[in-house]
C-alpha cells in the first residue's frame, strides 16, 4: 500500500547528489592515517596549483579541458537523477518507517517482506506457517533467473540472528524450495558467527539498516544487497 507522506522523506531529499564513494569516507583514527591524511592533502593542493599555473599559461587548452569537464559532470548528474526518480517512485508505491515495522506483527511482517520484494519486481509469495522449513516468503527472480528463499525474524533490540538459524535456512533452500538465493531479513542485527556463516554459504542478511535503507528509503533491494544486476527500472 502507498503513504501519503512527502517523497522523498526530508531527510534524505539530498541524498543522491553524494557519491557513492563519499559515503565511504571516514575521519583518519591514528597517527600514520593522519600522516598519509595530511600527505595527500599537499600532493592536491600542489596538484590544484600547477593546474592554475598551466591553465594561465594556455588558456584555449584549460577552457577545453573545462567543457569536457563540464560534460561530465552533466552526464553524471543526469544520471543520478534519473536513478533518483526511479527511487521516488518505489518510495511512493510502497514504504514503511522502521517503527512501523517495529510494530508489525511477525505475521504482518513476513508480508511486508514479500510486497516489498514485489515492488523490486520479484514474483515474491508468503508461505510462511507450521513446517515450513524455514521459508517465509519464496520468489522467481525475472532478473538473475533464479529462486528466492527468504526467512524473516521479527526480533526485538535484545535478539540477534544466531548461526544456527542461517544455517536452517542454507539448508532448507535447494532441498526444499530449489532456491540459489537465500536472503534473511531481521529487524535486529546477527551474531559474528551468523554473519560468518552466511559470507561463507553466499548468503544474504538484511540487519536495521539494511531495512531502513530497503523498506523506509526506497532503496532497491539488489543495492541494499550489493548485486551487480541492475534493477528494473519499472515499480511493480
Amino acid at each position: 500500500m502507498a503513504r501519503d507522506r512527502p517523497s522523498p522523506f526530508h531527510e534524505h531529499r539530498h541524498r543522491w547528489l553524494i557519491p557513492d564513494w563519499a559515503t565511504r569516507i571516514r575521519p583518519p583514527r591514528d597517527a600514520r592515517e593522519w600522516g598519509y591524511t595530511g600527505l595527500g592533502l599537499l600532493v592536491a593542493v600542489l596538484a590544484v596549483w600547477l593546474l592554475l599555473r598551466q591553465a594561465l599559461a594556455h588558456p584555449l587548452i584549460a577552457l577545453a579541458v573545462l567543457a569536457g569537464v563540464w560534460w561530465l559532470v552533466d552526464r553524471w548528474y543526469r544520471a543520478r537523477w534519473a536513478h533518483e526518480k526511479v527511487r521516488r517512485e518505489r518510495l511512493a508505491a510502497l514504504s514503511w518507517t522502521i517503527g512501523e515495522l517495529d510494530g508489525m506483527t511477525w505475521l504482518n511482517f513476513e508480508v511486508a517482506v514479500r510486497d516489498l520484494m514485489r515492488r523490486d519486481g520479484i514474483a515474491a509469495e508468503h508461505v510462511g506457517k507450521t513446517g515450513d522449513f524455514s521459508g517465509d516468503v519464496i520468489g522467481l527472480d525475472p532478473v538473475l533467473g533464479e529462486n528466492w528463499m527468504v526467512q524473516v525474524k521479527h526480533y526485538g533490540p535484545r535478539t540477534k540472528v544466531t548461526s544456527e538459524d542461517v544455517q536452517k535456512v542454507a539448508g532448507a533452500a535447494w532441498p526444499i524450495y530449489q532456491a540459489k538465493l537465500t536472503l534473511v531479513v531481521t529487524t535486529n542485527t546477527y551474531t559474528r558467527d551468523a554473519r560468518k556463516f552466511a559470507a561463507k554459504a553466499g548468503m544474504h542478511l538484511i540487519d536495521r539498516e539494511s531495512l531502513i535503507d530497503w523498506a523506509a528509503r526506497g532503496i532497491h533491494l539488489y543495492e541494499v544487497l550489493g548485486i551487480g544486476a541492475r534493477p528494473q527500472r519499472s515499480v511493480s
